[in-house]
């Protein structure tokens, strides 16, 4: 069991990588601008910049992209997904310090916006602020029940942080009951399985990954 938690936590800097950089995983992370009725109105020639900001942010060129983002947020200082993917950066880059000056900008806007909580929780679990980082996820569950990653991450906290078997076991299980494949997530479902049969002892403690 040691040596499953070693190579599971070993994994977790390409991992964090992968969720940044791949495609589909920006989408999930980051909002278009039309895709939140909350947003401010985005002219097409913005939504243009936002989406080659988008696309920068997707193949790693994290200075460039950053750069269209910050042009965008002086034009329209309300919309809290550009302030989101700033975040992001400032993360891959190693400045939590602005990350966590972005995501509360963008909380100032939109004070129960999923992916920024789901992101301060990333963020607070970092840092070892364990409590914040629950209160983080619990407000984006709250905010959206359907957030799956957010349930994820809460898995993950009292799984492998906080040593809670019940909590992690309910909340792997409805972020699989979220989860968009026909047959969920595999690795989750080992997961579920390992913890049901070892409540109330130590468990195998799950791979870290950031959604």
């Amino acid at each position: 069991m040691y040596q499953n938690s070693i190579s599971r936590i070993a994994r977790y800097g390409s991992l964090a990588l992968l969720f940044v950089t791949a495609g589909c995983a920006v989408q999930k992370t980051a909002q278009n601008p039309q895709e939140n009725s909350a947003e401010v109105e985005v002219p097409a020639e913005a939504q243009r910049q936002y989406g080659e900001a988008l696309a920068e942010l997707e193949m790693g060129e994290f200075t460039e992209a950053a750069a269209q983002f910050e042009s965008f947020v002086q034009r329209y200082p309300d919309y809290a997904a550009a302030y989101i993917n700033l975040a992001i950066i400032h993360v891959q880059q190693e400045r939590n310090d602005q990350a966590l000056l972005m995501l509360s900008r963008a909380l100032e806007i939109d004070n129960t916006n999923p992916v920024a909580l789901n992101q301060l929780g990333l963020l607070k679990r970092r840092s070892g602020d364990f409590a914040a980082a629950e209160n983080a996820w619990r407000s984006a569950i709250a905010a959206n029940p359907d957030y799956a990653y957010a349930w994820y991450n809460l898995g993950v906290l009292y799984d492998l942080y906080l040593q809670n078997l019940p909590a992690a076991l309910e909340h792997y299980q409805a972020y699989q009951d979220l989860n968009d494949s026909a047959d969920g997530d595999v690795t989750v479902a080992r997961w579920i399985a390992d913890l049901k049969s070892r409540i109330g002892d130590p468990p195998q403690t799950a791979q870290v990954r950031d959604f």
